[in-house]
C-alpha cells in the first residue's frame, strides 16, 4: 500500500501514530467495494483512450494519440495508488 494514504497519521504525535495508521489502513482495506468499483471505472476510461488511435481520419491525430497515451499513463498512475 503506497505510503500517501499514511500522510496524515504521519503529522501526529509519536504516541498516536502507529494506532492511527492501523486504523487508516484497516478502513482502507474495508473500503474494497469503492476501490473495485473506481478501478473498474478507470479501466473503461482507459480502454476508450485505444479508440482514439482507431480514428486515422481525425485532421489532427498525432496529436491525439499523444494525449490519448498521456490519459491512459496519468490512469495507470492512478490505478496504482488505489488500496
Amino acid at each position: 500500500m503506497d505510503s500517501r494514504w499514511f500522510k496524515e497519521d504521519r503529522q501526529l504525535p509519536k504516541e498516536e501514530r502507529a494506532k492511527a495508521k492501523a486504523e487508516t489502513e484497516k478502513v482502507l482495506k474495508n473500503s474494497t467495494l469503492m476501490s473495485r468499483l473506481l478501478k473498474g471505472i478507470i479501466e473503461d476510461e482507459i480502454e476508450g483512450t485505444y479508440r482514439v488511435e482507431e480514428d486515422i481520419n481525425n485532421p489532427a491525430y498525432e496529436r491525439a494519440v499523444i494525449a490519448a497515451a498521456s490519459r491512459r499513463k496519468a490512469f495507470k498512475d492512478i490505478i496504482k495508488l488505489l488500496p
